[in-house]
């Protein structure tokens, strides 16, 4: 299983009415099913930044298609795969990387 990260922002020229709009739909909205989501945080965050933040994890790309297609007409939405903080650092990195450390 892959971990993603996305990122909503809403689209230039959005305001308040359709953002509480979209709070309004986010309601009756249901997440993918191959999406097991781990976190979804509406901000109320200051311009240029996400004002939705989500979190999944899921076997391929599908669900990141879904979202963009549910909610790109009033977000851009940035997808990133991300992973957790190792707590020690792998023992079989590379030599040309431990050089570094």
């Amino acid at each position: 299983m892959s971990l993603y990260v996305a990122y909503f922002h809403f689209k230039p020229g959005t305001n308040v009415l359709q953002g509480l709009a979209a709070f309004e739909r986010r309601k009756a909205f249901e997440h993918p099913v191959h999406a097991n989501v781990l976190g979804e945080y509406w901000v109320n965050a200051p311009e240029g930044m996400p004002q939705v933040i989500l979190v999944w994890e899921a076997g391929d790309e599908g669900p990141g298609d879904y979202y963009e297609a549910a909610w790109g007409d009033i977000f851009d939405i940035t997808i990133s795969l991300a992973t957790q903080p190792v707590s020690e650092i792998p023992g079989d990195l590379p030599e040309s990387l431990k050089d570094r450390m």
